[in-house]
C-alpha cells in the first residue's frame, strides 16, 4: 500500500514492514519532553506522527497493561482536522473531552487529511494523524484545514499550504522533536538554527511537493543563532526559572524538570534543583512568601506542591494533593488537586492558592508564620452552583489586597471572578478558546485573559472598577491575529508574523497561542509571551490596544516583572523550546512608551556546572515555563518585603502607583 510506503521512507527504513503492517495507530499518553503522543516510531525526528488508511483505528492509551502509564490527567481534544471529515460535520472535534483523565480513547478516521490532537491541560502536547489514501500520489494532508479556536471556537477552512497550515505544521514538528528545539550553547557566530521537517511528498490537492522544502521555501528558519551577552544595566535579587523539560539522572526521562535560579546582578546560574528523590514531575510555576524565605514549587504534570528554601535549594515540605495524608481528612469530602499548576499568595493573609489545573477548584492553604510550612485550609470551586463540568483553572491572579482573585478556566474557556470577603463567585463569563492565564491592574480595577486557542485578550472588569462596568464582565477582546471575527485578515493581508523578521520592520503587533499576561507593577503594560509566533506582544492598559511586538523563540511562554536596578522594571521572557532567560526593557527611558522596547540581554540556561542536587543528561536549559523573580515587587506584595530588600528599591518601586492607593483599598 502506498501509505506504507511513505512511512518506511518517513521512517528511515527504521523498522521492517511486518511492523507497519498493523492497520490501527497508537499512541502512549505520556509526560516524556517532546515525546507525549508516543507511537515509539521515530518520523523524521518525531514519534508522534502516525500514518494510517481510511477506516482504521487510532488508539491513545494511558493505561498500559493494567497500572497507571502516566501520572498526570491529560485530555486528547481534537485541534486540526480536514475540511471535509464526516465526524466533525458539528464543528466539535470528534474527541473533544468534558473532564481530565487518565483514561484510554479511540476513535476511527475515515476522510484523508491531517489530523491534529492536544491536551488542554498541557497544550504543547501533541499527537498527528496522516489518513492517507492509498490510490493516489503523495501523502494525503487534505486541501483544506479546521482549527479549534479563534474569536468564535473554529478558524477555518483555509488552505494547508496557507501560511498559518505550514505554521502549524512547523511548530508540529518543532514541538514534538527535541533536537529541533533551539539551543544556545552553540551561537558560535556561524551555526544556523534550522529544523529538520520530513523529505517526503504530500498530496494537498493542488500541486505536489516535498514538505521540508515547501516549509523551508518560507524562510521561518536558517537565521543565525545570535550570541547572548548580559543586560549593561543589573536587575535585583534573582530569578527563578521552571526548565520543565530539562532531564536529570536521578528522575529518567518520564519525570522531567528543574528549577534554575539566576543572578540579577551577575547575570549568570547559580543553581540547579531536580528534587530527585521526590522525582518533581515537570515544575511549572513559583511564587515567593511574603518575607521571601521559601519558594512555592507546582508540579504541572503530577500532584504535589513543594516548599523550597531559597536560600540552599533545600526541600522543605512536600504535599501530595492526591495520594497524601493531608488530602485524606473528611472534611475536604474527597477532594484532591490534579495536575496543580500556578501558585499566588494572598497579600493580607499570606495563604498561598493553587490552581488544580486537572480539576474545578483552587486549593487554599494556611502558612505557618515561624515555619513557613503549610497545611490545606479549603478547596474553592471555580464553578457556580449546578455546573457540572471541570472548569480546569490554570494561571489565576489574586487581587493586590487580598480580597479577590480571577481564574481562567480552560476547560470551559471562562473566567471566574471570586470574592473572597463574601467567600462567593461574582461572576463567571465567556472569554475565549482554552482561556490560560490571567493579569491584574495593580489597583484590581481591570484584568486580562489570554485565550490560547483564541487567540484574543479578553479585557475583564476587575473587583474595583474605574469605569462604568460590572466586575468579571468583558470590556473588550483584542484579536491577536486579525480584526476580522473569520479570520479572512490573516489569510489576506499575512498580519501573522514571521518570527524572525527584525521587529523594526513588523508591518503591526500580533501573536498566535498567547501564554501569560501580566500587568507591569506600574499598571502601564501588559507583555504578553505568544507560543506560536515566537514573539512578544506589548498592550498599553490606558487605550487596552496592543502597541508593540518583538521577536521571541520557538514556544515563548512565560512573563514576570522584576525590578530594574536605579528604578523602572525588567520583563523577563521564557521561551519552552530554547534555552535562555530573556530579559526585555519595555520602557528604557520610562517616558511610559514602548517605542524603544528592546531586549538588552539574555542568559543561556544550560549551564549545569554550578550547584545542583542531580546531574543533568539533557534538554540542556529547555522548557522555560514559569519565572518568577525575587524580591516580589508587584503591587501590595511589594510593601510587605522585608526591609533589606525594599531599601534596594526606589521610592517608586517600593510604592508602584502610590501608597494612598494600596491603604484605602485594603480598608475596604
Amino acid at each position: 500500500m502506498k501509505y506504507m510506503q511513505v512511512v518506511l521512507l518517513m521512517a528511515g527504513l527504521m523498522i521492517g514492514a511486518r511492523d507497519l503492517a498493523l492497520a490501527d495507530a497508537t499512541f502512549t499518553v505520556n509526560d516524556t519532553p517532546g515525546h507525549w503522543f508516543d507511537t515509539g516510531v521515530d518520523i523524521a525526528g518525531t514519534r508522534s506522527l502516525a500514518v494510517i488508511a481510511p477506516g482504521e483505528k487510532v488508539t491513545f492509551n494511558q493505561t498500559v497493561g493494567g497500572p497507571r502509564d502516566v501520572e498526570s490527567r491529560h485530555t486528547v481534544t481534537s485541534l486540526v482536522w480536514p475540511k471535509n471529515a464526516p465526524e466533525f460535520a458539528t464543528g466539535r472535534g470528534v474527541l473533544d473531552e468534558d473532564s481530565a483523565n487518565k483514561d484510554n480513547h479511540e476513535v476511527t478516521l475515515k476522510e484523508p487529511g491531517l489530523y491534529v490532537f492536544v491536551c488542554k491541560l498541557h497544550p504543547y502536547m501533541l499527537g498527528a494523524v496522516i489518513v492517507d489514501d492509498p490510490k493516489t500520489k503523495g501523502l494525503d494532508l487534505g486541501s483544506e484545514l479546521k482549527v479549534l479556536g479563534g474569536p468564535n471556537g473554529l478558524i477555518g477552512p483555509f488552505p494547508t499550504y496557507s501560511d498559518l497550515g505550514l505554521r502549524l505544521l512547523r511548530a508540529f514538528f518543532i514541538v514534538t522533536n527535541p533536537s529541533n528545539w533551539k539551543d544556545y550553547t552553540k551561537a558560535d557566530g556561524a551555526t544556523t538554527y534550522q529544523p529538520t521537517y520530513p523529505h517526503v511528498l504530500v498530496n494537498v490537492g493542488v500541486a505536489d511537493a516535498y514538505l521540508d522544502e515547501v516549509i523551508l521555501a518560507k524562510g521561518y528558519d536558517g537565521k543565525v543563532i545570535e550570541r547572548q551577552h548580559k543586560p549593561k544595566k543589573n536587575g535585583i535579587g534573582e530569578v527563578w526559572v521552571d526548565t520543565q523539560f530539562e532531564l536529570t539522572a536521578g528522575k529518567g526521562e518520564q519525570f522531567p524538570g528543574t528549577a534554575t535560579v539566576v543572578s540579577a546582578t551577575g547575570w549568570n546560574v547559580k543553581r540547579k534543583i531536580a528534587l530527585p528523590e521526590q522525582k518533581m514531575n515537570n515544575g511549572h510555576n513559583f511564587w515567593t512568601s511574603h518575607d521571601q524565605k521559601q519558594i512555592y514549587q507546582t508540579e504541572w504534570h503530577g500532584n504535589s506542591l513543594y516548599v523550597i528554601n531559597r536560600h540552599n535549594g533545600k526541600l522543605l515540605q512536600e504535599i501530595d494533593l492526591v495520594n497524601g495524608p493531608e488530602v485524606q481528612d473528611p472534611k475536604f469530602n474527597g477532594k484532591k488537586c490534579y495536575d496543580p499548576a500556578h501558585v499566588m499568595t494572598r497579600v493580607d493573609t499570606q495563604q498561598v492558592h493553587v490552581g488544580c489545573n486537572g480539576d474545578n477548584s483552587v486549593v487554599e492553604f494556611n502558612r505557618n508564620p515561624v515555619t513557613g510550612l503549610l497545611d490545606i485550609h479549603r478547596f474553592i470551586p471555580m464553578s457556580k452552583t449546578g455546573e457540572t463540568k471541570q472548569t480546569q483553572p490554570h494561571a489565576h491572579w489574586m487581587g493586590f489586597d487580598g480580597k479577590s482573585m480571577v481564574t481562567p478556566n480552560s476547560n470551559t474557556s471562562d473566567s471566574t471572578l471570586y470574592d473572597f470577603n463574601e467567600s462567593t463567585i461574582v461572576d463567571k463569563q465567556p472569554t475565549g478558546t482554552l482561556p490560560i492565564a490571567t493579569g491584574m491592574m495593580p489597583d484590581s480595577s481591570k484584568y486580562y485573559v489570554s485565550n490560547y486557542l483564541g487567540d484574543t485578550i479578553s479585557v475583564m472588569c476587575g473587583p474595583y472598577p474605574k469605569i462604568n462596568c460590572a466586575p468579571g464582565t468583558v470590556i473588550k477582546t483584542l484579536n491577536l491575529l486579525d480584526d476580522n471575527a473569520d479570520n479572512s485578515g490573516y489569510l489576506t493581508n499575512g498580519r501573522f508574523l514571521d518570527p524572525t523578521t527584525p521587529a523594526a520592520s513588523l508591518p503591526g503587533p500580533a501573536g498566535g497561542f498567547s501564554v501569560q499576561t501580566p500587568v507591569s507593577p506600574d499598571g502601564k503594560f501588559v507583555v504578553i509571551g505568544n507560543t506560536l509566533s515566537g514573539t512578544i506582544t506589548i498592550i498599553d492598559t490606558k487605550t487596552d490596544t496592543l502597541v508593540r511586538s518583538i521577536t521571541c523563540d520557538p514556544g515563548c511562554h512565560g512573563v514576570n516583572f522584576g525590578a530594574k536596578k536605579g528604578g523602572g522594571y525588567y520583563a523577563y521572557v521564557t521561551p519552552k523550546f530554547a534555552n535562555r532567560l530573556i530579559v526585555l526593557d519595555y520602557d528604557p527611558n520610562n517616558d511610559g512608551k514602548v517605542d524603544d522596547a528592546v531586549i538588552v540581554g539574555a542568559v543561556v540556561l544550560a549551564n549545569d556546572h554550578v550547584s545542583k542536587d542531580d546531574k543533568i543528561t539533557g534538554n540542556r536549559g529547555q522548557g522555560g515555563q514559569g519565572v518568577m523573580p525575587v524580591p516580589n515587587v508587584y503591587n501590595g506584595w511589594v510593601q510587605e518585603l522585608p526591609i533589606a530588600y525594599k531599601a534596594q528599591l526606589t521610592k517608586a518601586q517600593r510604592n508602584p502607583i502610590g501608597q494612598r492607593h494600596h491603604d484605602d483599598h485594603h480598608d475596604r
